[in-house]
């Protein structure tokens, strides 16, 4: 085995987790199946269906040829004669020979429940009924759908408010057609609504729910069955009650599929659907799901087996390169590799073994030439000066000497010279902190004369241990100037600076707290303020932050903390990491 080659041994173990390959042939042989399933019961369903609007436009046809013999029929044309003349006195002979008319058609049709005309000479409706005396005609939603539609018209379920105590009905309304000008004549037939669900079989049979709707996506008759209900509600059924002719289709409703069908009536607008869980359909397939997960668990495991051997033979040369890995983290680079193996993994050992050898060489190289870089990385974020304070001071002298006030332009030609003298350190980077507050207090001065009655400032150190300590220049200037530029930006008078060192010598760290009384802003804005870099302000918080971290690495923090109209405190936390003996100017 050591002569074969990476590739051969993967494949000598990928014949054993081929197992898994039971799963793959479980899963798609369940797909297949449920899929064949579903197809079956959708066409078995859409027969049933189809057959069912069928017989119930038979039914509504046959009703239709019972309506228009009725109004064939001598009594009824004699009626419709007189009722066209206007001719009263024989509505109660009319009367009685159209009873005979309503008791044929219900014999000729069981589904009608009762026949009401509406003439202007008499309504004419079986003597066996009682007449809901109270509710004219015209007065009911019966009357305004056919004189809206003007045609004949289908009435989905409703109470009946012709007749008293009567259950709920459709109602067909007709205008007859005769030889006579005709002038608000109506036919209404009223069919019972439990004998229409009856003949679309809407009971639930095997989890498939059958339905009847209209255009509009409303029920037919009165719907109890909550998934129907929910159904009508879904925008596919509302979409094929409006536009669909005969089919099957498969939707989402509430996280889980559906299978609908659904077939137009041809007499009307209204389709016959049926609605059926997927889930239900698929039942019977619990058991070949169960055992194909039980193949796979067993496989599963077999192949665990099988393959931890194989992996166990495979890694452990990788194992040998781990390990190597981890000493050369541990700063080890004497660590090298050893395989007696000769496949890809060993090779790629053995390289590494060679790029330890040249890591080590250039790591030479690069501690040389890191030292040089960090110095000039150091000395080119010092030397970012802003010359807007320096017109600014030199503006504020000529001004100061215009105006023979020779004495204060001495001071301020003082500090300044003073403030460079400082700033310079002779070219060193690091000063002590004595110089360091020395040379803020300088700027102070001149930005004092510069803004006259603007501000006022004070400076404490807590310890004559502090002021030896040694620390990078110009990092406390930067700070009372964003004070006075950004802090007092919109103040006239009342400023104040606060710089307080303080320090604890004996856990070795101390810290400077630049404090103001000015605007402030947003706390937020100020938690962010040391990560960004804004290429306006020479000496930003990022540069700061930067220098820092150059010198004392992540031993140096830096924090905002303020608030709107509350002013800003800026402090920086750093260890004590020695002391100048010379403390001089």
């Amino acid at each position: 085995m050591n002569k074969l080659s990476f590739r051969s041994k993967l494949r000598a173990a990928f014949l054993a987790v081929a197992m898994l390959s039971i799963l793959i042939t479980g899963v798609f042989s369940y797909s297949i199946t449920a899929s064949i399933m579903q197809t079956n019961a959708l066409k078995l369903t859409q027969d049933t269906v189809v057959k069912s609007a069928q017989n119930l436009d038979e039914k509504l046809k046959k009703l239709m040829l019972v309506t228009s013999t009725f109004m064939l029929s001598h009594s009824f044309q004699d009626m419709l004669r007189d009722a066209s003349a206007g001719n009263q006195s024989r509505y109660f002979a009319h009367m009685t020979n159209m009873d005979n008319l309503f008791s044929q058609a219900k014999m000729a049709e069981p589904l009608i429940h009762s026949i009401f005309i509406s003439t202007p000479i008499g309504e004419y409706y079986p003597l066996t009924m009682n007449r809901n005396r109270g509710v004219p005609f015209a007065e009911t939603p019966l009357y305004e759908r056919i004189r809206q539609e003007k045609r004949n018209v289908w009435i989905e379920g409703h109470d009946d408010a012709l007749f008293l105590g009567s259950p709920r009905v459709l109602s067909l309304i007709l205008q007859p057609v005769s030889e006579y000008p005709l002038n608000d004549i109506y036919v209404v037939v009223n069919l019972r609504e439990d004998g229409l669900r009856k003949q679309v079989g809407a009971e639930t049979e095997g989890g498939s729910v059958r339905f009847l709707l209209n255009a509009g996506a409303s029920s037919v008759y009165d719907e109890s069955n909550e998934l129907a209900l929910r159904a009508m509600e879904s925008g596919p059924v509302a979409r094929i009650a409006r536009e669909g002719t005969t089919g099957y289709e498969t939707y989402e409703m509430d996280g889980e599929t559906y299978l609908l069908n659904y077939a137009r009536l041809g007499i009307n607008d209204w389709t016959v659907m049926a609605i059926q869980s997927k889930n239900h359909v698929l039942k019977d397939l619990i058991h070949v799901k169960w055992a194909i997960v039980l193949i796979a668990v067993v496989s599963f495991f077999v192949t665990v087996l099988v393959s931890s051997a194989f992996t166990g033979y495979l890694l452990k040369p990788l194992r040998g390169l781990l390990h190597v890995m981890k000493r050369v983290e541990g700063n080890d680079l004497a660590a090298r590799f050893e395989s007696r193996s000769e496949d890809e993994l060993a090779q790629v050992g053995f390289r590494f073994n060679r790029m330890l050898e040249q890591i080590v060489r250039l790591i030479d190289e690069v501690k040389e030439a890191e030292a040089g870089k960090r110095t000039t990385e150091i000395k080119a974020l010092s030397a970012q000066m802003d010359p807007h304070f320096l017109y600014n001071a030199l503006n504020a002298i000529y001004w100061k000497l215009k105006t023979k006030k020779i004495n204060e332009s001495q001071q301020m030609i003082m500090s300044l010279s003073r403030l460079f003298q400082l700033g310079l350190n002779k070219g060193r980077e690091m000063t002590t902190l004595d110089k360091e507050l020395e040379h803020v207090r300088q700027y102070l001065e001149l930005q004092a004369f510069c803004y006259e009655n603007l501000f006022e400032y004070e400076i404490r150190v807590d310890g004559e241990w502090l002021r030896k300590l040694e620390v990078p220049r110009i990092i406390v200037q930067p700070l009372a100037e964003n004070s006075i530029l950004h802090g007092f930006e919109s103040m006239e008078s009342g400023g104040r600076i606060a710089i307080d060192v303080c320090g604890d010598e004996g856990a070795g760290r101390w810290s400077i707290r630049v404090a103001d009384n000015g605007r402030g802003m947003d706390p937020e804005a100020a938690a962010s303020k040391p990560q960004r870099r804004d290429p306006d302000n020479g000496y930003a918080l990022g540069n700061l932050v930067s220098r820092l971290q150059l010198c004392y690495g992540d031993e140096a923090k830096l924090t905002v903390t303020s608030a709107s109209g509350e002013g800003t405190v800026v402090t920086i936390d750093l260890p004590a990491k020695g002391e100048r003996a010379d403390a001089s100017t």
